[in-house]
């Protein structure tokens, strides 16, 4: 019979007085060691696992803040471009305005959509953003942003134009009919076709009524000379002006008249107060632009911006 293979494990203390023998059969050893292996295999793995999850679910729930976050931020970005968008419609309805009355013809709707040639950012995003519907709202914004940046652009090179355009026609534009006679006030009145106040008749109205209190400051809406100031008629106290260019402005309904005819005014001195002197019902001024011999609307003429009006008049002051 074959003898059997024992091992032999011996601990020795540290002060090396004890000596502790454990004799295992060689068989034994083996299938303990080959426990322990499959132990520590097990428990590593475990382990590595747990440590894995850990990490995994610490960076998910940073990503999650994270994308709660950027969210935010575009929904913030959002409404920003969207105020950007307003400024920037303002800014062309300024310009429009401006065009108009240095006579320079407005710029055409499709050079303002600066669409040519689509954006920059026209790509999809899905490739690096998980969340379909954040990666079309990034798009959609980044495809705003780059329009927004193209229309800065184009207004501002319009701006440089007109600039020039202005220098060029300035002596033109000084006897332009262009501001608001009356700051303090409101228009009642368009010009055109409309039911008289007093006659009940359905009348062309070849001016625009500036609804205001009584005393309210009139001012030149342009460089001129008064060519009359006095009491005329429906009118009552009234002034006119012969301005350069075909141009000629009449303010009616004054309570005082404040220039003289033959007087040379500048736009944005005082020529007169409101009133209601003449065919009027209550205080206001009747303003009417003519065009070489010829009732034209004011609204083509004046620029339609109070705090502009009133540098204007601020200026002329000093």
């Amino acid at each position: 019979m074959a003898k059997k293979q024992e091992s032999t494990l011996i601990f020795i203390s540290k002060d090396q007085t004890k000596v502790k023998q454990i004799k295992i059969s060689r068989n034994k050893l083996i299938l303990y060691t080959i426990i322990a292996l499959i132990f520590l295999s097990f428990t590593g793995k475990y382990a590595i696992d747990l440590l894995i999850e850990i990490r995994y679910d610490s960076k998910i729930d940073f990503l999650e803040r994270t994308n709660d976050f950027l969210k935010a931020q575009l929904k913030e970005m959002s409404g920003r471009i969207s105020s950007l968008n307003d400024h920037v419609a303002n800014i062309e309805k300024k310009d429009d305005d401006i065009r108009m009355i240095i006579g320079v013809n407005e710029m055409a709707e499709d050079v303002r959509d600066v669409g040519i040639g689509g954006s920059d950012y026209d790509y999809k995003l899905q490739d690096n953003i998980l969340d379909v519907q954040t990666a079309d709202d990034l798009n959609s914004q980044l495809v705003q942003l780059d329009k927004l940046d193209r229309e800065v652009k184009l207004e501002l090179e319009s701006y440089n134009g007109l600039v020039s355009t202005y220098y060029a026609k300035e002596d033109s534009i000084r006897h332009m009919p262009a501001m608001h006679p009356v700051i303090e006030g409101r228009i009642t009145s368009e010009y055109g076709m409309r039911l008289h106040p007093i006659f009940k008749r359905y009348r062309k109205h070849p001016g625009v009524d500036f609804a205001a209190k009584m005393g309210t400051p009139i001012y030149a809406a342009a460089d001129g000379v008064v060519k009359l100031a006095r009491y005329n008629g429906g009118y009552g106290n009234c002034v006119f002006i012969d301005h350069l260019y075909g141009f000629e402005t009449r303010y009616g309904h004054m309570e005082k008249i404040l220039v003289r005819a033959g007087q040379r005014v500048k736009r944005g001195e005082k020529i007169g107060l409101v009133g209601k002197s003449g065919i009027a019902t209550a205080p206001h001024l009747h303003f009417e632009v003519h065009y070489k011999g010829k009732e034209v609307n004011p609204r083509n003429y004046f620029f339609d911006d109070a705090s502009l009006n009133r540098m204007i008049v601020e200026e002329n002051r000093q």
